[in-house]
């Protein structure tokens, strides 16, 4: 790459056979056989070759001749075009001036063979001489245009109006003297005002003569807008529409009656209860606490009153001489109803006697929803449940279940008693003959007493089908707390 101290111009052709195809070969700038340049400290020597591409071009870059430094100075390049199908190389000198950034050779090289054989570039323009004395008029050569002998123009030609045109229907109006237009060109006026609440002439109209109030006479009797005591509303200016919300209320649709009937649409929940101290009188009424437990649970006793959460039945009706041992393997299921939304920690058994150390660690007590699912587990009864003569066994799970209402299955599976009566016996309900009614239910309904078809089971199921479950006359209690 040249430094950049020494200027340079680009060179620029293009080669074209008759038919517009492009031609071939190079070009190439030679020159002379060795230069220097002692601004630049480089010598500078060789030819330049330039091949032509695919569109028959060159783009090439060469050191301007006259740049100030060259040793020989003033000097030109020798080029020689070496193209293909022409029967002889043409060659030729050239200058490059540093003036000219870009020449291209179709401009500067010669094309007749009989023409110098040097090219001198053109430089740039020299100054500007000064003017010479002004000549003779010459003749008119031409007007508007035209170059006819004989020219005639019309106001058209001048950009002009036809003087007959003035002054006439479809032309133009004229000015008299006066500088107005005439009368006779201004067109007939009809329905023109006569008069002005009866007068005629220069007529000036007053308030009184239109019955209206001056500006001091009407701000005695009116209050002028900038007077008004109230100027905007919440912010608002003009003719103003509040809503609730703009002051912070709410609209009469949306909110609860002190007094007078409503309806309320949607679930509502209320973070402190409503409470009345008036009995329901209708069946769709709601209702006090007191006033429910009062008649639903009067003179009874109720899981609650016992501690538990819900149980399968009132202990008081169990059978008094008869007790439920497990069959080894069997998954025995207890119905007990939820009827309202309970965390449930423990399932509890009556144990009415147990010689003790007989369970295996595959011995578990468990909670089911009715669909089915366990949502809970006790640990290995081996280790819960001891030897007693009759004792309630309250049996933690190892999670509590917040449960929602609803009926649930406390389940049980014994393994390792032989025989079984060798096994905890389980309090159950009062009971005749060899299939007690203790699960009598409509077809379809929740079996309260069952077991699973499914036999020798080491462990409760993660889930089963409410629909495999068996009847059963186990009628074993149990409760949740």
């Amino acid at each position: 790459m040249l430094p950049a101290s020494i200027p340079t111009v680009r060179v620029t052709a293009r080669y074209l056979t008759p038919d517009g195809s492009p031609m071939s070969g190079s070009v190439e700038f030679r020159p002379p056989s060795l230069l220097t340049h002692a601004t630049a400290d480089v010598f500078v020597g060789g030819p330049t070759v330039a091949r032509l591409d695919g569109e028959g071009r060159i783009n090439v870059v060469l050191p301007a001749t006259d740049a100030p430094g060259w040793n020989p100075v003033d000097w030109t390049y020798q080029v020689t075009e070496k193209l293909a199908g022409l029967g002889r190389n043409r060659a030729y000198q050239m200058a490059l001036p540093a003036s000219q950034s870009a020449i291209d050779l179709a401009d500067s090289a010669p094309a007749d063979p009989n023409t110098p054989n040097y090219v001198a570039v053109p430089g740039p323009p020299g100054p500007v001489g000064q003017m010479g004395p002004a000549g003779p008029a010459g003749p008119v050569r031409s007007v508007n245009g035209r170059t006819t002998p004989d020219i005639t123009l019309t106001a058209a030609d001048v950009s002009a109006i036809a003087a007959n045109r003035a002054g006439v229907a479809g032309g133009v109006a004229s000015l008299g003297p006066d500088g107005k237009v005439p009368t006779g060109q201004l067109p007939a006026i009809t329905g023109a005002v006569s008069s002005v609440n009866g007068r005629t002439g220069d007529v000036t109209v007053t308030a009184a003569d239109l019955g209206a109030l001056t500006p001091a006479s009407g701000d005695t009797r009116y209050l002028g807008i900038n007077a008004a005591p109230v100027k905007t509303v919440n912010g608002q200016a003009g003719a103003v529409q509040l809503t609730a919300t703009d002051v912070s209320a709410v609209a009469a649709g949306d909110a609860v009656l002190m007094t007078g009937d409503q309806t309320v649409n949607g679930a509502k929940t209320f973070v402190v209860p409503p409470s009345t101290s008036v009995n329901p009188s209708t069946a769709n009424q709601l209702a006090r606490r007191g006033y429910v437990d009062s008649v639903s649970a009067a003179g009874t006793w109720s899981p609650g009153s016992m501690g538990f959460s819900s149980w399968a039945f009132d202990p008081a009706a169990s059978s008094a001489n008869s007790v439920q041992y497990c069959v080894s393997g069997w998954v025995y299921l207890i119905g007990v109803p939820l009827h309202t939304a309970t965390t449930v920690r423990n399932v509890v058994f009556y144990i009415p006697g147990y010689v003790g150390g007989t369970l295996a660690a595959t011995s578990f007590a468990g909670l089911y929803t009715s669909a089915g699912a366990k949502v809970g587990q006790t640990a290995a009864l081996n280790g819960l449940l001891t030897a007693t003569e009759g004792r309630t066994a309250v049996l933690p799970l190892t999670t509590a279940y917040a449960a929602a209402p609803g009926n649930y299955w406390v389940a049980l599976v014994v393994n390792g008693p032989s025989p079984n009566t060798s096994g905890p016996a389980f309090m159950r309900g009062a009971s005749m003959g060899e299939a007690p009614g203790g699960s009598a239910r409509m077809p379809g309904a929740f079996i309260r007493h069952g077991r699973l078809p499914t036999t020798g089971q080491t462990a409760l199921p993660a889930s089963f089908t409410p629909s495999t479950v068996l009847a059963d006359s186990n009628a074993i209690w149990a409760a949740l707390s």
